[in-house]
């Protein structure tokens, strides 16, 4: 677990620099916000965490997983959405029937495990990493109880979708899992993704309380990209139907302020 954490870690450190800009931004113009609210147009960056439930191939190789995502984008004072999202997800020890694709590894026995180069159990656990990168179009509709920058939020994404398992010892070095090696168990999977997404955005006149919440889900059309994987002694030319469903909850920084309605001299 120590690798995810690290893997966690890096991605913050990416973010952080285009967070922190927004916020200093904000900051400086959000004291001249006077009068009404009105509708803005502006860049924004947001992240997002979430819980994935996979369906399809995915849902019979995975058991449901952790959502990371980072977004660029554009809100115009018509209430549209622009954004180019990043997303990365993995799991814990989530990944279904991987002793049968680990099998050559197992010792046959009355309790089977993987032997590590110590002559001991290696504890091998299994989790899967999903990369995306997609392009989004959105629209948020204003309620009435809400402000006219928030309310429904629906989107679309298009993008590619990349899966693959990571095996990682806990207790004793695995040659046959490393390196090169460990592409011929890692079932990678890569394919065109599409998704929508409904939820609710809010945009407040306050720096920080910039938020949204909603359900999105996922379909990719993806194929092995290697040409072999030994325990199939072959490689899958099939595509498989991934399907994904991801509740999340996301921070919005827009980069400008909202323009003032009423400019007060003293």
């Amino acid at each position: 677990m120590k690798k995810i954490y690290k893997q966690i870690g890096i991605f913050i450190i990416l973010c952080l620099p285009l967070s922190l800009f927004a916020q200093s931004i904000n900051k400086g113009l959000s004291s001249e916000i006077t009068g009404q609210d009105t509708a803005i147009s502006t860049p924004f960056f947001s992240g997002a965490v979430g819980w994935t439930f996979p369906f399809g191939e995915m849902g019979n190789r995975y058991s449901s997983f952790f959502n990371v995502d980072a977004t660029l984008g554009w809100k115009t004072q018509k209430n549209w959405l622009y954004m180019l999202d990043f997303c990365f997800q993995f799991g814990s020890n989530n990944v279904k029937h991987y002793e049968e694709i680990l099998s050559d590894l197992i010792t046959d026995d009355a309790n089977p495990f993987i032997v590590g180069e110590d002559g001991t159990d290696a504890g091998v656990v299994a989790y899967n990493r999903n990369l995306s990168l997609s392009f989004g179009v959105g629209k948020i509709i204003p309620l009435w109880f809400s402000n006219p920058n928030s309310g429904l939020m629906l989107t679309g994404n298009v993008g590619y979708l990349q899966h693959q398992i990571i095996y990682q010892y806990t207790m004793s070095t695995v040659h046959a899992l490393e390196g090169d090696y460990a592409y011929g168990y890692d079932r990678q999977m890569r394919g065109p993704m599409a998704s929508i997404m409904v939820g609710y955005m809010h945009i407040s006149k306050k720096t920080y309380a910039n938020w949204y919440v909603g359900a999105q889900l996922y379909y990719a059309s993806t194929k092995m990209t290697r040409k072999y994987q030994f325990d199939l002694m072959s490689g899958d030319d099939k595509r498989y139907n991934d399907y994904m469903l991801t509740l999340k909850l996301g921070w919005m920084f827009p980069f400008f302020g909202r323009k003032a309605d009423k400019i007060y001299y003293y």
